[in-house]
């Protein structure tokens, strides 16, 4: 039998069979076409990820069609074996990741309606799941909860592992890909809160049950439980659920965006005023009520986690199983998601830390992938590496061989334009150490049936081995910092806004590589330190959580970056919610304008050095681009607000901006005990000022042209925004040597300008020829 496992290859995780690293990328695709599998094979593609079903959920049959001829639906095993055996004939030396369906089937469903989500009123929300590999209309959503589903889908799963085992290929085999939920990624397809028919879930009894013993182990007794809820009838038997008003914050945009379409006679219509309050009961603003409606955040990371203990539990089903089998599941989107239906954002670090998981997956997201656009990842991947497990990247990036439809939302037109943005899209992964796999989803394949596209595959498959040889070991030098604990207690655009659309608009265009962590890790010793920090979303911190963060920046005399709200909200302080949170964490006074207000500053400073790159009367604060969805259509950028905003008030600050409307500041630095602390008050930095800012704090500019730009010791990629010159700045004297072409574009030298069409992809490696 092969051997798999992740183990790290020269300092960085990597898939290991036999003692041999294989680097990205994987495939992932239907095996009807024989033909194409045999190239995508010669392209050096070796890992193939094959997707089924149990036959549990698939137990195959004979039926008559519309037409009277007798057909045959496969089995879940009957479909794997065809799909490894089209495989294996035309790439015999494949090796087989199994995309396993563990879905109930319908009838099962119906039988066990106490296992569906269930809402208030006892009722459950008929609805259709479906995956690349089956489609059903089923009665209600199953419950990740469920004891009775576990039990039997692990049963299933068992089976199917004893019939693979018995394979003449089962050597071939070497892990397992968990796959449930909508379009196999671990989320619910109902709606939990279902404001337009006022039901609200989940009462099913197991996630009751579970919800229970997930506050048991968060508060440790009934009594601290209702301290924190302020609630006499708060217990572990029979938590509190919350109804759709006490869940009003997560929607609270929408009351702004009513009375913004209505402008100038907003306040003359009932309900319509654009400077509406932010108190009510159950919210401040776009924040959760902390001081009296805890139980909704918790409520929500208890739905959440309840999907990761899911994947936990089939996991340790087959690493107990299996010595020399990997083992993932997709979990952990902050982009591109729900954050609260959809159950799969905040329990990431409790499957890392499970020991019976090596990877999580995700695809990228679906906004602004056109040639000059970038893919942004879901996941905080470097607290993966710490961990010694993977992210995988789910590349199903489109091609000009889609129908007209994607051909037009992806702006791609021909081959050159899918051939810049495949290699835009590889660079990132090898760049960031990451693993991914090609998807061709369509139902006969051939999204990737193209000479060039072979050929470049090929050529991938040369230079990621020749990364895999160098020293792999990250030494970026700014590290974003994202919160899971945070994601439950403000809105959800809010969160989308922050972690998600912010990520596809600017983070790739600072000029330098980052990092990505959550704020759990700024206390392990393994976490590398940085010279600038960008707190994303840590709203809310606990006392032990805010003294590891500082120490970490105290480490190096580092410069942190505060957005927004840093702090306000602190389970372990007297006031819960409050400015001198803020001020505890950061060290600015602050003051609050309890009403919606623009987050527009300018630069009032443009001589300071910490923003340098800024431009002259430009406003910031806000995302200024145009960020569109690449398969929904719309525009998914809201006019931009704050409800409630935050400014600096502190006498000892140094100001660099001031809000265009409200004349307060909203940008400053100010010199700590050991580290540089700068605020910005808005939830949004544009990326020449964080480029400003980390030139500040000492880090490196690889590009100052807004392009998008991967890079890490051994390779600098630039995709370029714009037709015209771009520059590259090395950090040392180096010779680059372009990967697709071949060739050196120099030799000794510390800067390059090159000639680029907007899309062009420039891959260059520092270590030689390759």
């Amino acid at each position: 039998m092969s051997f798999a496992e992740v183990k790290k290859v020269n300092g960085s995780p990597a898939l290991v069979i036999d003692g041999r690293a294989y680097p990205p990328m994987a495939m992932t695709t239907r095996f009807h076409k024989a033909e194409y599998i045999k190239r995508l094979g010669e392209s050096g593609l070796e890992v193939f990820f094959l997707m089924t079903n149990t036959d549990w959920l698939r137990p195959g049959r004979d039926f008559v069609d519309e037409s009277g001829i007798k057909q045959h639906e496969d089995s879940g095993m009957e479909a794997f074996v065809k799909n490894a055996r089209t495989l294996l004939n035309e790439v015999p030396d494949a090796y087989i990741i199994v995309r396993i369906g563990l879905h109930p089937p319908v009838d099962w469903m119906e039988e066990n309606k106490d296992e569906l989500i269930t809402y208030q009123d006892g009722s459950h929300e008929p609805a259709i799941l479906a995956s690349e590999v089956h489609r059903d209309e089923i009665p209600g959503m199953y419950s990740f909860a469920s004891e009775k589903w576990r039990e039997a889908a692990g049963k299933a799963l068992k089976e199917f592992c004893d019939e693979v085992d018995s394979l003449p290929f089962a050597d071939r085999v070497i892990g397992y890909f968990l796959a449930a939920g909508g379009t196999s990624e671990w989320y619910p397809v109902n709606v939990l809160c279902d404001r337009t028919k006022n039901k609200y879930g989940d009462f099913s009894p197991a996630f009751v049950k579970f919800y229970g013993e997930f506050l048991k182990k968060r508060y440790g007794s009934e009594e601290k439980l209702k301290k924190a809820w302020k609630r006499e009838d708060a217990s572990f038997d029979k938590p509190v659920i919350p109804n759709v008003q006490e869940q009003y914050f997560i929607f609270m945009e929408e009351g702004i965006m009513d009375a913004m379409k209505y402008y100038e006679s907003a306040d003359r219509i009932i309900g319509k005023n654009i400077d509406m309050d932010a108190e009510k009961a159950a919210n401040l603003g776009v924040f959760l009520n902390m001081e009296d409606y805890r139980y909704v955040a918790d409520f929500y990371d208890a739905f959440h986690e309840v999907t990761a203990d899911a994947i936990i539990y089939f996991a340790r089903l087959l690493k107990e199983r299996y010595a020399g089998k990997i083992v993932g599941a997709f979990y952990g989107s902050y982009g591109c998601t729900d954050f609260f239906n959809s159950s799969t954002a905040t329990s990431t670090l409790p499957i890392l830390d499970c020991g019976y998981v090596d990877f999580l997956a995700a695809p990228g997201v679906y906004n602004n992938r056109e040639p000059g656009g970038c893919v942004a990842q879901r996941e905080m991947q470097d607290s993966f590496r710490l961990r010694g497990q993977m992210f995988v990247a789910e590349e199903d990036s489109r091609t000009h061989l889609e129908d007209s439809f994607y051909r037009d939302a992806m702006g791609l037109y021909d081959v050159r334009d899918s051939i810049v943005t495949l290699k835009r899209d590889f660079a990132r992964v090898l760049c960031e150490d990451i693993y991914a796999w090609w998807f061709d989803q369509h139902a006969e394949g051939g999204r990737y049936q193209h000479e060039e596209i072979y050929k470049l595959f090929r050529r991938q498959e040369e230079i990621a081995r020749f990364a895999y040889g160098l020293d792999r070991n990250k030494e970026n030098e700014i590290a974003l910092i994202y919160d899971q604990e945070s994601c439950h207690t403000v809105s959800m655009y809010t969160n989308t806004l922050m972690l998600d659309y912010y990520r596809t608009s600017d983070l790739a265009r600072i000029g330098a590589p980052v990092d990505y962590y959550f704020h759990n890790d700024c206390i392990r010793d393994d976490m590398p330190d940085y010279k600038l920090y960008v707190m994303m979303n840590v709203f809310r911190l606990t006392d032990e959580e805010r003294e590891a963060i500082i120490r970490k920046a105290r480490k190096n005399h580092a410069v942190v970056l505060w957005l927004y709200a840093p702090g306000f909200i602190n389970p372990d302080a007297e006031a819960v919610m409050c400015n001198e949170n803020i001020e505890q964490l950061t060290g600015f006074k602050t003051g609050r304008i309890d009403h919606t207000c623009s987050p527009r500053f300018k630069i009032s400073r443009l001589d300071h050095p910490a923003v340098r790159y800024a431009v002259e009367d430009r406003r910031y604060g806000y995302i200024d681009r145009d960020v569109h969805s690449n398969v929904w259509l719309e525009n998914v950028i809201l006019p931009a607000y704050m409800n409630p905003g935050f400014y600096i008030d502190d006498p000892e600050a140094e100001i660099l901006g001031t809000y265009c409307e409200l004349g307060l500041p909203a940008y400053g630095l100010k010199e700590m005990d050991g580290w540089t602390s700068v605020y910005c008050a808005p939830q949004i930095m544009r990326s020449e000022l964080l480029a400003s800012l980390a030139e500040y704090a000492g880090c490196h500019l690889y590009n100052k042209d807004d392009d998008v730009l991967y890079a890490n010791k051994n390779f600098v990629m630039v995709h370029a925004s714009y037709k015209g010159k771009h520059t590259v700045y090395f950090k040392k004297e180096c010779s680059p040597f372009e990967v697709y072409e071949k060739r050196y574009y120099g030799h000794n030298v510390t800067k390059l300008e090159v000639e680029m069409r907007m899309g062009d992809t420039l891959m260059f490696s520092l270590n030689g020829e390759c």
